[in-house]
């Protein structure tokens, strides 16, 4: 019975070893396999840093990333959307280029600008940087940082403290800082006066163009006259030097008119003097017009009594000079248009 005993108990100790010395080779292939991933897996470390842990409320404080890694992976930095805890991103800067080091280590960063409005003990929580490579993808976790925001009111003031309004302060005058207010002020004056007097002058010739459209022509004028004349009948009512002083005052303004003489202002005898130098008329109508206006003068100054018959002679040769003068005045409007 003890050497079935002895006999088992030396079987069972023979398999213990076979099976250890089994497993012996598959542990060593075990650690050598950990070994291998643990060299190829790519190692990955993510700090960040502030310019500044203490501000004041409103501050901006520039936050960087500083990630170092070895093998060849890429780096994919956080995206935020205006909000970083309490701390509000303001700008978003592009990340720098890839950096060597020694020990086979590369680098490269990226900065963010920060600012708050939270008074105290704030803190930026840790941000997580992606990464991909041959091996798989990963992250890394950065530390976090405490930032301590102060605010504006200085030591010992309580906020809502009620204060009492500043005295006046005398500002000194400085004829200096006048010279461009009043500079600026002429100009403006100047320029105002410039454009309101382009405005007047391009109305009046507005104006006085309407008036060359609507001015009627020195004949028409003449011949409602001699018709009005005609109409109130004067030489029935006994009026003949009022008779002969109208036709005389209507032919003067014709030919002042018609002709740009100064007939109504001047005495006869003037007028004839300068008649007689105007090239404007023929000699024809010089001729008429003298002997016209001599005529009138008589009844007018020497008390003379013309007859019916010279009466109409009178009446017909203002007629007759306006039409004669008035072809004239009519084909030089047709070769001027």
């Amino acid at each position: 019975m003890a050497i079935k005993r002895r006999n088992l108990f030396l079987n069972r100790l023979l398999i213990l070893v076979l099976v250890v010395y089994t497993l012996i080779p598959y542990r060593d292939i075990a650690i050598a396999q950990e070994t291998q991933d643990t060299e190829r897996r790519a190692s990955v470390e993510a700090a960040a840093h502030v310019d500044k842990n203490e501000i004041t409320i409103g501050d901006k404080i520039k936050l960087g990333i500083r990630v170092k890694f070895t093998g060849d992976i890429s780096i994919q930095f956080p995206e935020f959307n205006q909000q970083l805890g309490v701390f509000t991103v303001k700008e978003t800067n592009v990340a720098e280029g890839t950096k060597s080091e020694e020990g086979g280590y590369s680098t490269v960063e990226r900065s963010y600008v920060l600012s708050s409005y939270e008074i105290g003990s704030q803190t930026i929580p840790p941000l997580k940087i992606k990464y991909k490579g041959k091996q798989g993808d990963g992250e890394v976790v950065t530390n976090e940082i405490p930032v301590d925001i102060k605010g504006v009111l200085k030591e010992g003031e309580i906020s809502g403290d009620i204060k009492d309004i500043l005295s006046p302060v005398d500002v000194p005058i400085s004829f200096k800082r006048l010279i461009p207010w009043v500079c600026a002020g002429f100009g403006v004056f100047s320029l105002s006066g410039i454009i309101y007097w382009l405005i007047r002058k391009r109305k009046r010739g507005q104006e006085r163009q309407g008036q060359k459209f609507t001015k009627r022509a020195p004949h028409e004028v003449a011949y409602e006259l001699l018709e009005r004349l005609s109409k109130e009948d004067l030489i029935a009512k006994g009026l003949i030097k009022e008779y002969y002083y109208r036709i005389t005052d209507i032919l003067r303004h014709y030919i002042e008119g018609r002709f740009g003489l100064l007939a109504p202002e001047r005495t006869t005898e003037e007028f004839l003097i300068e008649m007689a130098h105007a090239n404007t008329l023929e000699n024809i109508h010089k001729l008429l017009i003298q002997d016209f206006l001599e005529r009138c003068d008589m009844v007018k100054y020497a008390k003379y009594g013309p007859s019916k018959m010279e009466i109409e002679e009178a009446y017909d040769a203002a007629k007759r000079l306006i039409d004669e003068t008035r072809e004239r005045l009519e084909d030089g409007e047709a070769i001027a248009g």
